[in-house]
């Protein structure tokens, strides 16, 4: 629970500095940053404010319905840590990986449940997972998926729902 403490602590502080940044250039700052942390072996984390910038508009639910809960990054890449956090963020991926999405979350609540749908290129849903949550601090929910296949070329999108309603939309390409 430490671990996660700490990384949510870790996203917000970098959340502030890229605010900092994005005021002072485009939003490319991020990847940089995801990039840096995976280059010193720290798991990587993407700030709220870059996660909300891929969001469906439209698709939020009212702050109500979750009280303290909050969605505070949702990280994709090739692999995992123990702590069940995405090691490199990223939005490219080869035709044979595994995709981990890591949904970091602070704030406690009574009872949700966690969704990942990913899409096809076409629109498609690969596949759907529903996790049961009843977080009391930090939380990191982990979803995957693989195609031994391999994926088809395309752009795709995974998105993260909660109680059956879409929170956030997350993009990311097979090449």
């Amino acid at each position: 629970m430490k671990a996660n403490a700490m990384l949510l602590l870790r996203s917000l502080a970098l959340g502030a500095g890229l605010l900092t940044l994005g005021a002072c250039g485009p939003q490319s700052a991020a990847p940089s940053a995801a990039t840096a942390a995976a280059d010193s072996g720290e798991p990587a984390s993407v700030a709220e404010g870059d996660v909300a910038a891929a969001a469906e508009p439209g698709e939020q639910l009212p702050a109500e319905d979750l009280g303290e809960f909050r969605v505070v990054s949702v990280l994709l890449g090739k692999a995992v840590g123990a702590d069940n956090v995405v090691l490199a963020d990223s939005e490219v991926f080869a035709p044979k990986d595994s995709i981990h999405a890591s949904v970091l979350t602070t704030g406690a609540h009574q009872g949700l449940s966690l969704s990942a749908r990913w899409l096809a290129p076409d629109g498609s849903t690969i596949a759907e997972t529903v996790q049961p949550l009843v977080p009391t601090a930090a939380t990191a929910t982990t979803f995957d998926i693989s195609n031994p296949e391999g994926w088809p070329a395309g752009d795709y999108q995974l998105q993260i729902g909660i109680n059956k309603r879409t929170l956030q939309t997350r993009k990311f390409q097979v090449r």
